[in-house]
């Protein structure tokens, strides 16, 4: 990945690429009116264009030849470094770039958590203080009056301004990028996010990577430039590798098995739902999904294969008669209970996936059929037979549409059979490049 940083001094430049370093980025520091070259496919560049006290126009003639300077370079991702306490001519900067970067949005969080800077209802505030009592309201060249940020954006470029408040940002990255479509369908282009923590920046960059209608650009000190370089990074490694999401309902033997060896060759661990938490009509049972779907959310970028199963040697045999008995309901009611709830857990991991997860195995006809009751599918498109009774289809609309999907009987295979689907559904997204949409 390519990234390119605009930066109006020197120290911002280097404070930024410092942290792009961290991500693996072999950074460097240059002035706006050299020559660079690199070809190393992770790199940054920092432009210092040394443009904070400059007037607006020559400002915003150094920015446009750094942007120029960038597009050359082929840069993926263009960066604007501002100022922690906003000084400098960061609207008419921030002009040039939606000028010259084809359907793009700025996302501008002035928050260094680490050097005190937060933002709060859209007013900066630098140690709890309003920005205006502190000594940049002092500063020679360029005062600080206001500590309210659309106000100070407001006296220096007629584009419109929006807040995206500390609530919003607190609901989780969904929320945001709610907030930030709003904004784009609108037509505002600067976007002020509140943020007091690390984590709010974080929410905010993944946010960010969500949206596809717009070029984002982070204007920031370096926290959230870091932060959106990051999590665009991870996406595009996750990408580049067809994970494959594995559900198994079936408690026999030979799922058993073909379960262990599945795990075995691919080192990994399964994670286990249990079917006396899913075979009820109580809490339990949407208790359990967001217990399984939590467990998982942690191993999706670290693992290219996800397994979710009920069959586990310590789980007790159930009584369904009992059961129904006690939830009052018939015991075949209880058993597609299970199999819904696995369905359910599917249905989440898949949107939590943000579309790295582009194929799924279902082991047993009542899961898939739960599932495609769940993402409101029509079917399947068949594609092939991957061995006797397995086979690989395509779903038909819903949510999901287009999402490669391997079914296999319970009862169906040897111990290998689970593997070799996987890896047939594997190096068949490979081949083809199928890329999940619907997430």
């Amino acid at each position: 990945m390519k990234v390119g940083v605009i930066a109006d001094d020197l120290t911002g430049a280097n404070g930024t690429g410092v942290k792009l370093t961290k991500l693996g980025l072999k950074t460097k520091t240059t002035f706006y009116q050299k020559e660079f070259t690199t070809f190393e496919p992770d790199s940054a560049i920092c432009l210092d264009t040394d443009s904070r006290y400059l007037t607006p126009l020559d400002a915003q003639h150094r920015v446009l030849q750094s942007v120029h300077s960038l597009t050359g370079w082929q840069a993926d991702l263009i960066c604007k470094r501002i100022d922690s306490t906003f000084r400098g001519n960061i609207g008419p900067e921030l002009e040039v770039l939606l000028n010259n970067i084809e359907g793009s949005t700025v996302v501008i969080v002035p928050t260094f958590p680490s050097s005190g800077r937060t933002v709060v209802g859209g007013y900066l505030l630098v140690n709890g203080k309003p920005l205006h009592e502190t000594d940049v309201a002092n500063d020679p060249i360029s005062p600080i009056v206001d500590s309210y940020l659309p106000a100070i954006l407001e006296k220096q470029t007629e584009e419109d301004v929006a807040v995206i408040e500390l609530n919003k940002v607190s609901s989780g990255s969904a929320s945001v990028t709610e907030e930030l479509e709003n904004c784009i369908n609108r037509g505002t282009k600067l976007v002020i996010c509140d943020a007091i923590t690390e984590q709010h920046i974080e929410t905010i960059a993944r946010a960010m990577t969500d949206i596809t209608s717009s070029m984002m650009i982070p204007a920031d000190p370096g926290p959230l430039t870091t932060a959106f370089t990051s999590q665009l990074m991870k996406k595009s490694s996750s990408e580049q590798k067809s994970k494959v999401l594995v559900s198994v309902g079936s408690v026999t033997s030979i799922s058993k098995s073909q379960i262990d060896y599945l795990a075995s060759k691919m080192h990994i661990k399964p994670v286990y739902a249990r079917p006396d938490s899913l075979a009820s009509f109580g809490k339990s049972w949407e208790e359990e999904i967001e217990r399984v779907v939590l467990e998982t959310k942690e191993l999706i970028d670290n693992q290219e294969t996800i397994i979710v199963t009920t069959n586990h040697s310590s789980f007790p045999v159930l009584d369904f008669k009992q059961l129904s008995k006690i939830e009052g309901v018939s015991e075949d009611l209880l058993a597609k209970r299970i199999t819904a709830g696995l369905a359910e857990i599917s249905k989440r991991i898949l949107q939590n996936g943000n579309g790295c997860i582009k194929g799924c195995f279902f082991s047993g006809g009542d899961v898939t059929a739960s599932f495609c009751e769940a993402v409101e599918a029509d079917g399947f498109e068949l594609v092939s037979e991957v061995m006797p009774l397995v086979a690989h289809g395509v779903v038909s609309g819903g949510e999901f549409q287009g999402l490669s999907i391997v079914t296999k009987g319970g009862m169906i295979g040897d111990k290998t059979a689970i593997y070799e689907s996987v890896t047939y559904l594997k190096e068949t997204l490979h081949d083809k490049g199928r890329i999940l949409h619907g997430a």
